[in-house]
């Protein structure tokens, strides 16, 4: 497992150079839905992973809406191909290694520090926005199991990207604040109801027919 080592003055070139940089191939980035986070809890935030833009896009997230501490769960080989990440508040899990339980138990640790957003993308990969549905790879149960008497915060993220009358494409972000119970099965059918909804108010961008959205 390789921890995060946040370091202020790589924090402050992530913010204000490398992060604009990055989201600069975007033409816009919309949050979409306003969400209430509280200051004394630590929140976890899943969402769709389907580029490496993904992660300024998740400390952008942590720092603007949430205003918390990023850490974020990324893969190790991730991890090694841009060990940078590290002093951004990244650290790695490893699916193939008992590593993983370490990376695990440390993700659970954090959600005790109220003041950190803990980033995790749940398919465990990168994968198409064009997906039909969002797997959940396991995992997110053991940390539940290991942080049951931890108050925290769960917020879904939905991005969704649209070129329209847009040379660069506009990212639209969509959030909401899951109130169910901390079990991966039912979390994961909740996240996929909500990405449906965000699907279809994006397929109704421009006002097309009816009969060409799809339905839930």
């Amino acid at each position: 497992m390789i921890k995060d080592k946040p370091n202020r003055l790589m924090k402050l070139f992530l913010n204000v150079a490398l992060e604009p940089w990055i989201l600069r191939h975007y033409s816009s980035i919309k949050f979409m839905n306003e969400i209430a986070v509280k200051p004394d809890q630590s929140c976890l935030m899943l969402m769709n992973h389907y580029s490496f833009n993904d992660g300024f896009l998740l400390n952008r997230i942590c720092r603007l809406l949430l205003k918390k501490q990023l850490k974020a769960m990324v893969i190790e080989s991730q991890m090694k191909a841009f060990p940078i990440l590290k002093y951004f508040g990244c650290f790695s899990v490893s699916k193939k290694s008992r590593s993983m339980i370490d990376s695990l138990n440390y993700a659970a640790e954090s959600l005790k520090d109220p003041t950190v957003m803990l980033g995790i993308y749940p398919q465990g990969g990168l994968y198409s926005m064009h997906l039909n549905k969002i797997h959940f790879v396991p995992g997110l149960a053991y940390i539940f199991k290991h942080a049951k008497n931890v108050p925290f915060q769960v917020f879904f993220g939905v991005t969704l990207l649209d070129y329209l009358e847009n040379y660069k494409p506009v990212a639209r972000v969509y959030f909401t604040s899951y109130e169910g119970e901390r079990d991966s099965n039912k979390m994961e059918e909740a996240y996929n109801l909500f990405y449906q909804s965000c699907k279809q108010q994006n397929q109704r961008l421009y006002r097309p027919p009816e009969s060409v959205v799809d339905a839930v």
